[in-house]
């Protein structure tokens, strides 16, 4: 999530505007997780496909809901670069999840408040963490599998994006709230834990 002048003031090389970029972020991001097997049909059908898409459209339009809400104008840009990136990891033994941001910046009269750019930033992996949480009670009450997996996948999407590693939401959660940065931390790789180890 990046603070930002508005889209006719600024311009950076390289980005994808809305609808599209949601497009090319969920292919890149399915490949990620999915590798060669995104060319097999039943992978869109299967819990990897869905918690991928499932975690990172959520926690894409939590950020953008948050930051609307609080009166700032908010969309969701894929840079190439990071695209590449995402769509390059799925060869590694790990999935990096860098295929964009939601761009905001403030429309007329807003001011720049802490608590409103604090809560748009947490929104997006707290989404996330809330649907590992949801999974797991799933999962414990019907024994299906697949909400493991789409448990797990949310867990890892919370903890990566909290790392206190600029751009990431975590630096800047960390530099704004650190007790809300440590708190969210801890639950994500708790989360990630249980849901690896059931």
């Amino acid at each position: 999530m990046v603070f930002d002048l508005p889209l006719g003031e600024r311009h950076f090389s390289g980005e994808v505007e809305e609808p599209l970029s949601w497009v090319l972020a969920i292919i890149a991001l399915s490949f990620a997780f999915g590798g060669l097997s995104v060319f097999n049909l039943s992978f869109l059908l299967s819990p990897y496909f869905i918690g991928v898409f499932l975690g990172f459209a959520l926690h894409e339009l939590a950020h953008r809901g948050i930051a609307r809400m609080y009166g700032m104008h908010a969309s969701f840009i894929a840079f190439i670069p990071g695209l590449i990136i995402t769509f390059i990891s799925g060869f590694l033994p790990f999935a990096i999840i860098a295929p964009g941001y939601v761009r905001v910046f403030p429309l007329g009269g807003w001011v720049w408040d802490r608590n409103s750019i604090l809560y748009s930033i947490a929104a997006g992996p707290a989404a996330n963490i809330i649907l590992s949480l949801v999974s797991l009670l799933l999962l414990n009450m019907t024994n299906l599998h697949s909400f493991k997996v789409i448990a797990f996948i949310n867990s890892w999407i919370a903890f990566f994006n909290l790392l206190p590693i600029p751009p990431l939401d975590g630096s800047k959660i960390f530099n704004l709230n650190f007790t809300l940065w440590t708190l969210m931390i801890l639950l994500s790789l708790v989360l990630l834990m249980v849901s690896g180890w059931l």
